[in-house]
């Protein structure tokens, strides 16, 4: 349903300078001609800008709706006297974006956007910024209305047709793991949490992988540090980057002169390397933007490539160290694979190493120990199933070895049921 390359819209939304509605179209019918055909948008760009220049172009460009869409929900838009720079946008639209994750919010949010959008679908719905960075003290009280009223939301309206795949659309792992922990979700649209600079999601990405939750990586630029070369005014995480951080991109800079590749066109396509992930929208604005796009995707890169950019950053604390096999909970006898795997390869564990008997694909699971027959399988410090044939440490567990007879702990039974 996704194409692995698409558009992010925030920056025809105004997002931190005012976009004239000629340059914001001439960047809209560039994508469309370039062939793109995957469009992320939301109410908060713009507060409705971005969503109804968007809507213009596909009504003209695209009346079949060959197009995927997402756009989110968890703001409302309420009409504003303010003007100027609001929220990071600029000159936008006279509406100020209000919090709200409650089903007659999000619901009220989904018929505003198809509105703006000019469709009666929407490809995909988002919770938009959920997570305890974002609302600090807020933060249980916008997951509890989520929970209790948003999220049921957006599965009725997948149940009816109108939306074709729920997900959330944040830039914080924790609160992906958090969510998959309540409820079950077809994608996550996650920003700049897996890129060249910041490798934090790879955990989350391995359990999504074995979920089969797709994965929508935003920000692959991480604001624009990997963007281009790094004279002049830098951006990381929306901010101006540590002498650290820049350090780090120099490395990664310096690894891509050696192999004759640019540095942003690695950027791009790091992150659809991970099995789990499906697509990668950078922002753009700007016919020569989209151009810049499309050549640093088709871009052909040597596979060495990637080894030595792993390598620029091991002394990086934000590269997790070279291990292939996570523990994800004290308690768990399984660990999982978090880098392909090798039949022969001889993987450190605690307490000293284990063969791997077979080749194994990232976010599936290894034995932590030898497993009998009828063992439960415990995950997450829960069990996720049974074996139903003996195990060696180091074998690959899965479906030809294990049934799944158990009920996690964290599944969505308390939840309705109301707890």
């Amino acid at each position: 349903m996704i194409p692995d390359l698409g558009m992010g819209t925030a920056p025809i939304g105004n997002l931190y300078r005012a976009v004239s509605e000629a340059e914001a179209r001439a960047t809209l019918d560039a994508a469309w001609d370039a062939g793109i055909r995957y469009y992320d948008t939301a109410p908060h760009y713009g507060f409705g800008l971005a969503e109804r220049r968007l809507g213009a172009m596909l009504a003209e460009r695209d009346p079949a709706d060959e197009a995927a869409v997402s756009t989110k929900v968890g703001r409302l838009l309420i009409p504003t006297d303010a003007r100027g720079e609001r929220h990071g946008f600029v000159d936008a639209d006279p509406f100020e974006p209000v919090f709200d994750y409650g089903r007659d919010a999000v619901l009220r949010s989904f018929e505003g956007s198809c509105a703006r959008l000019r469709r009666d679908r929407i490809d995909l719905l988002l919770a938009h910024d959920l997570g305890r960075a974002t609302h600090g003290d807020d933060h249980d009280r916008h997951l509890r209305a989520f929970l209790d009223g948003g999220y049921r939301a957006m599965c009725d309206l997948r149940e009816a047709g109108a939306i074709g795949a729920i997900g959330i659309g944040v830039n914080e792992v924790a609160i992906c793991d958090e969510l998959l922990d309540h409820v079950a979700l077809d994608m996550i649209l996650l920003a700049g949490r897996y890129t060249l600079l910041d490798r934090s999601a790879e955990r989350l990405l391995a359990r999504c992988a074995e979920l089969g939750v797709q994965v929508i990586v935003g920000g692959p630029y991480n604001s624009g540090i990997l963007a281009r070369d790094l004279g002049g005014p830098l951006h990381f995480d929306y901010t101006a980057p540590s002498a650290d951080i820049v350090g780090r991109a120099q490395r990664l800079s310096d690894a891509c002169v050696a192999f004759d590749v640019a540095l942003p066109a690695a950027a791009l396509q790091f992150p659809l390397r991970h099995p789990a992930v499906v697509s990668v929208i950078p922002g753009l604005v700007g016919p020569d933007q989209v151009a810049d796009s499309m050549t640093r995707r088709s871009a052909p890169l040597p596979h060495a490539l990637w080894p030595a950019l792993d390598a620029a950053l091991k002394d990086a604390s934000m590269l997790q160290d070279d291990a292939r096999l996570i523990l994800l909970h004290p308690d768990d006898n399984v660990l999982i694979c978090v880098r392909p795997i090798d039949a022969g390869d001889i993987l450190p564990v605690s307490g000293g190493t284990i063969p791997a008997r077979e080749g194994i694909s990232i976010g599936h699971k290894i034995a932590r120990a030898p497993l009998r027959a009828g063992d439960k399988i415990i995950k997450y410090g829960a069990p996720i199933g049974s074996m139903t044939a003996d195990a060696a440490t180091g074998d690959w567990i899965h479906m030809h070895n294990m049934k799944s007879d158990y009920i996690s702990s964290h599944t969505r039974t308390a939840l309705e049921q109301g707890a």
